[in-house]
């Protein structure tokens, strides 16, 4: 299950008047179904989601809490008052699905568009501020990358963090460098990313696989790392192209520990789940990261697509 991220108020525009949970808020929390495992179908302000919780809910439980945003989840702690006994103090709330995404968009006055959500999810993975002009003008740029606009939209945003302008021929080149399986770039292309990469955010690694016997390339791919404000490592994506095929890798880091690796590469799917056993053996011990078969669209370039982004519609 994907983890509920937040954009604060102050990330977004406050005159598109976007309400979204703030610390701090008081939120009144209905439990609709019991999932099993400790997974509960709820309602909090209003808004269809999933909860977990170590503590035993039912149905028909209704209460009041406090909402903590930890590091983009939202933890919601239920008051005293509510008359629910809990031996923790914490449910962790979940999306149910990309719906407040698109209705976030329209309320930007912005067409819910793939275009636009991808821009919106790539400005989410960085931080950025939900300013709706800078999303129509991302958009409008994005298009003239005909059969490359997905991947024009994210570098644009990328360039756009880090205050960078290059020329639509500079940024076509650069779309053309960091796409596994093109031949190297020209000179010029490397020394702009040593630019991009000097600033905080993605930083672009290109590389090749030689066969050391005959000197040949085999294979290629990029390692991308995004490094955040603190200057720690919070994801690397690695993609490799090699012998015609793709494996894509996108690991999680959290505290500098890797939490999840979520994987995908060319197999038959009787035999996924023994290959994903195999991976997390390798990777087994304390600490040891989750391991998930997703889907390739989810991996690409940023893999800001496996974001999930929620907007509760503001206070109770």
């Amino acid at each position: 299950m994907n983890p509920l991220y937040v954009n604060a108020r102050s990330q977004i525009k406050a005159s598109q008047n976007v309400k979204v949970l703030q610390q701090g808020s008081s939120v009144l929390v209905r439990v609709i179904a019991d999932k099993g495992g400790g997974q509960y179908e709820g309602s909090v302000a209003g808004v269809r989601v999933k909860l977990h919780s170590q503590n035993p809910l039912k149905a028909g439980d209704v209460f009041t809490a406090t909402v903590n945003l930890n590091k983009g989840k939202i933890e919601i702690t239920p008051k005293s008052e509510s008359g629910i006994s809990f031996l923790a103090d914490k449910v962790i709330v979940e999306a149910q699905g990309q719906n407040q995404l698109q209705n976030l968009l329209a309320k930007l006055g912005l067409a819910p568009d793939q275009l636009n959500s991808h821009i919106v999810l790539q400005m989410k993975q960085l931080g950025m501020k939900l300013d709706a002009d800078l999303i129509r003008k991302l958009h409008s740029l994005s298009l003239r990358f005909a059969g490359k606009e997905k991947k024009a939209a994210e570098l644009l945003t990328i360039l756009k963090d880090k205050g960078l302008e290059l020329t639509q021929s500079q940024i076509l080149s650069l779309l053309n460098l960091l796409e596994a399986g093109e031949e190297g770039g020209e000179e010029d292309d490397f020394q702009k990313l040593k630019i991009i990469n000097h600033k905080k955010g993605w930083i672009f690694l290109p590389y090749e696989i030689i066969e050391g016997s005959c000197n040949e390339k085999i294979g290629s791919g990029i390692i991308r790392l995004l490094i955040g404000a603190d200057k720690r490592l919070s994801k690397l994506n690695l993609n490799i192209l090699i012998n015609k095929n793709e494996y894509l890798f996108n690991l999680d880091f959290e505290d500098k520990k890797c939490k999840k690796v979520r994987c995908n590469f060319p197999t038959k799917e009787s035999e996924k789940e023994r290959l994903l056993e195999n991976l997390a053996g390798k990777l087994s011990g304390s600490g040891a990261p989750e391991i998930i078969f997703a889907e390739k669209e989810q991996l690409e370039g940023s893999a800001c697509q496996g974001e999930v982004f929620f907007e509760v519609g503001g206070r109770v």
